[in-house]
């Protein structure tokens, strides 16, 4: 339990106890195991949901959070509205080239990482003037190859780019800063007077998984998001829940306008199915040898809590194959050992069945599949 008093920080509102407390091990959003607790506090007056900060926070985004950098053109498989399989960064260009960029555009890509995002939209429209912008120097190298040196900034974003950007993209962002409202509020100070920002943070409660990465500070409802947009200065054009599945996707432009409603929603129902899902691994008694389908956050939540020996990961990302990932191999499912007694569905619990209701010719014919959910 925390002994400190906790406040909201979305509406600053007292926040008396976590709502989930679990010892862990626990899991960050690039499925290393951390030897902190998973604590889960929901505030009452905005609906917003939080976690601890980590220890030394600045210095795990500065030299820990090496994301998609130890393996060369890695990318995460998504699934668009249409069903079809694509990377991720190709579905945000396709969203953010969906915005009716202006011609000479400037564009921001706040908290870039290797800004691969950015530059598949630059590469179709040769005419946006690209900046990235990070918390880390280790992506430098990567920027250096295609945005001017001037263009680009690290640990804090100059005074010059203030009212500069026709367009900030923040991908996936939000959720990782203990003081939102203060990040968005500079990026509010960096867009130009008919700027818009593109934002895009997880909708924890269409994918709960979400609730137990311990190193996504935010986990935000409707509510708490168009709360903190309201207090960064920003105003709400839209927070479209389909476009992005298991996020939030938005844009907004300067200027608050009208006080959002305050709703207090709840996570409660979420965080008592993970309450389940957890009791459940911990009473797994599945046939060996087992394989876990899906080396993601899910996969590794499982496999992290599970006593039982683990023989591989089964994922489809061809980035993955042939990578070791907590100590065992990951595998394209077609090369699933024919021994594999039971496969557990490390997944999306809400997606899982859908997901794993048809091709599943690799499943060894003797072997049963487990899902989360009972």
């Amino acid at each position: 339990m925390n002994d400190r008093a906790v406040y909201c920080r979305v509406c600053n509102a007292l926040i008396d106890a976590p709502a989930f407390d679990d010892p862990g091990p626990s899991l960050s959003s690039i499925r290393t195991v951390l030897p902190v607790p998973t604590q889960v506090f929901l505030c009452g007056s905005c609906g917003h949901a939080q976690s601890p900060d980590l220890p030394d926070l600045e210095e795990f985004y500065d030299t820990q959070y090496r994301i998609s950098l130890d393996i060369d053109g890695h990318d995460q498989l998504y699934e668009n509205k249409a069903g079809e399989r694509m990377f991720r960064t190709d579905y945000q260009a396709e969203l953010v080239s969906a915005l009716d960029i202006p011609n000479g555009a400037k564009v921001l890509d706040f908290g870039a990482g290797k800004a691969t995002t950015l530059q598949k939209v630059v590469k179709q429209r040769p005419d946006i003037v690209p900046h990235v912008f990070d918390v880390s120097e280790d992506y430098v190298t990567h920027w250096r190859e295609w945005v001017a040196v001037e263009n680009q900034a690290t640990y804090s974003m100059p005074a010059s780019w203030t009212g500069r950007f026709d367009l900030i993209t923040a991908h996936f962002v939000a959720e990782h800063v203990p003081n939102p409202a203060a990040v968005l509020a500079d990026i509010r100070r960096c867009l130009a007077p008919n700027g818009r920002l593109f934002l895009s943070v997880p909708d924890a409660e269409a994918n709960s998984g979400d609730l137990l990465v311990v190193d996504h500070l935010n986990h935000f409802s409707a509510s708490s998001l168009a709360r903190v947009l309201y207090d960064a200065d920003l105003s709400v054009h839209t927070i479209d829940r389909d476009a992005f599945h298991g996020a939030f996707a938005v844009t907004a432009v300067p200027g608050a306008g009208e006080p959002p409603k305050m709703t207090s929603g709840s996570f409660d129902k979420a965080l008592a199915s993970w309450r389940a899902i957890l009791a459940r691994i911990s009473d797994l008694q599945p046939a060996a040898p087992v394989a876990i389908y899906g080396a993601g956050f899910y996969g590794s939540v499982l496999a992290a809590r599970m006593s039982n020996d683990l023989t591989c990961f089964l994922d489809r990302n061809p980035y993955l194959q042939g990578q070791t990932h907590l100590g065992v191999p990951v595998l394209a499912p077609e090369d699933c050992p024919k021994e594999v007694a039971t496969v557990i569905a490390g997944l999306n619990p809400e997606r899982a069945r859908d997901i794993l209701s048809s091709n599943v010719d690799w499943l060894p014919a003797t072997a049963l599949i487990v899902f989360l959910e009972g």
